[in-house]
């Protein structure tokens, strides 16, 4: 199979409309280990369990719009699992994100209905982001990052934001009662 450089040129935009959305994914990864000093794997399973979440409620008939909230939901829960193996049961943290991980693999694929793919025709949906239009999807995914990376440095301003980057830097500060006040 030869590379013609004609088909990697053309494939760029795609790519870039791709990575503007795994973007975020990173700014989870980047919170958790950089800012918060703690070794996080859960957002890698909780990313795709959004994607399936989303994908089986919108061919179930859902509004798009729901079906996103519904997905962050999950995560949300994903989350607290893995927050629940870390605090409650004494699991370190980077083994309770894998845990959690692994779990989500088996979960995705019941979501799923046990299948590893499932399509989304952008004729039968109206989807916001698409490989048929990778202009609208690099613009989307423009304004999906700039939404994210403004409330996450508005958030991260906040005397609680503030709070928790601390914590980061001084786990210290964790265990004090006082720093818990602003809570």
């Amino acid at each position: 199979m030869n590379l013609d450089i004609n088909t990697l040129l053309a494939s760029f935009p795609s790519g870039i409309a791709q990575g503007l959305l795994w973007g975020i994914m990173a700014l989870g990864l980047y919170i958790t280990f950089r800012m918060l000093n703690t070794a996080d794997m859960t957002v890698d399973g909780t990313f795709t369990t959004g994607g399936a979440v989303t994908v089986m409620l919108i061919i179930s008939g859902f509004n798009p719009w729901l079906a996103i909230l519904v997905a962050f939901i999950a995560g949300l829960a994903a989350g607290t699992v893995t927050g629940i193996l870390h605090t409650k049961l004494g699991i370190p943290a980077i083994l309770s994100g894998i845990l959690t991980q692994f779990a989500l693999w088996s979960v995705n694929l019941a979501i799923m209905g046990f299948s590893a793919n499932k399509a989304i025709s952008v004729n039968s949906y109206a989807l916001a982001i698409s490989s048929r239009y990778v202009g609208n999807a690099i613009i989307t995914g423009i304004i999906c990052a700039v939404i994210v990376i403004a409330v996450l440095y508005w958030y991260f301003g906040t005397e609680h934001g503030s709070a928790m980057r601390a914590t980061g830097n001084n786990p210290e500060m964790a265990k004090r009662k006082e720093s818990i006040s602003i809570i």
